[in-house]
């Protein structure tokens, strides 16, 4: 067993998509095969089953996955740390929430590093739940995650807005609708967020609300692989709307009966005194906000 090996089954894993998952790692599809065809020799069970022309993860594969992820972030984290104490740059350490990695925060960043080549980020992707305690706890200066209101030693600052929709596929029986309730997905397939993300709390208020008992059929850990699903036909999905939809060929629909809204906000330590990097990047945060807004 490699360490590529691994990193190429954590692609897969995320993407259940053999074609994008080369693509991403810059690698053929046949020597990407071959390498999960490898390590599932060497381990015994299948990691990957077919569903017609696309792939989820077996119950081995499942189980598998998340001692890879704390293997491989166990790397990151000690390559980090290394370049953390050799390094004299400034450094911001940044968290967020899987869903915002697909929205603002690429060009976001793009633009600040472009302002301010001297400064760099280590980036933490992360559920809500693992981040504020490590705001808490001051490892993290900064992160980008829904609001907080019941701590109130995290400052929230609201920057953006996002309604939470339906995905569905194009051929979906919903898919030319302009807006729909949730008791009108009936028994249709759907597959939600499992219960670390904070979108799954939403999602279980609203079916409560509309007294609706949705058909799950997969509780995914990410929106990629959420999303890959309905890009598959396999089923649609309830996720806050993002660029994501365009990206995974989706239509996303309005929910207008119950309709839930969710902030999506910059939170740091009240008592952290941040450096001057992050108090930049904070203040950079909200002018780019503000501008886009006006815009």
């Amino acid at each position: 067993m490699t360490l590529l090996q691994l990193e190429y089954f954590r692609a897969v894993s995320k993407m259940l998509h053999f074609s994008r998952a080369a693509e991403a790692l810059h690698v053929s599809q046949p020597n990407l095969s071959y390498a999960i065809n490898e390590l599932e020799k060497e381990l015994g069970v299948p990691l990957f089953i077919k569903k017609g022309r696309n792939i989820v993860l077996s119950q081995y594969g499942l189980y598998f996955s998340h001692y890879v992820e704390d293997a491989l972030n166990s790397l990151v984290k000690g390559r980090e740390t290394l370049m953390h104490i050799t390094t004299p740059t400034d450094v911001i350490s940044l968290a967020f929430i899987d869903e915002v990695g697909y929205d603002f925060l690429p060009d976001l960043l793009r633009s600040f590093t472009m302002e301010n080549p001297n400064i760099s980020f280590h980036l933490y992707k992360h559920h809500n739940t693992v981040i504020v305690p490590k705001l808490l706890d001051q490892t993290y200066d900064l992160a980008f995650t829904v609001d907080n209101p019941d701590i109130p030693a995290l400052c929230s600052i609201p920057i953006l807005q996002q309604d939470i929709v339906m995905f569905v596929p194009h051929n979906h029986r919903l898919a030319h609708r302009a807006s729909i309730s949730l008791s009108e997905i009936g028994i249709d397939p759907v597959v939600i967020l499992n219960q670390d993300s904070g979108i799954r709390r939403i999602v279980d208020d609203m079916c409560q609300e509309a007294h609706v008992q949705l058909n799950v059929i997969f509780e995914a850990e990410e929106f990629n692989a959420a999303a890959t699903y309905v890009s598959a036909g396999l089923a649609s999905c309830i996720l806050p709307k993002t660029p994501l939809h365009t990206k995974y060929n989706a239509i996303a629909i309005p929910i207008t009966y119950p309709m839930r809204r969710r902030n999506i906000c910059l939170l740091y330590n009240r008592s952290n005194t941040m450096s001057n990097a992050a108090v930049q990047f904070r203040d950079f945060v909200l002018s780019y906000f503000e501008s886009n807004t006006k815009g």
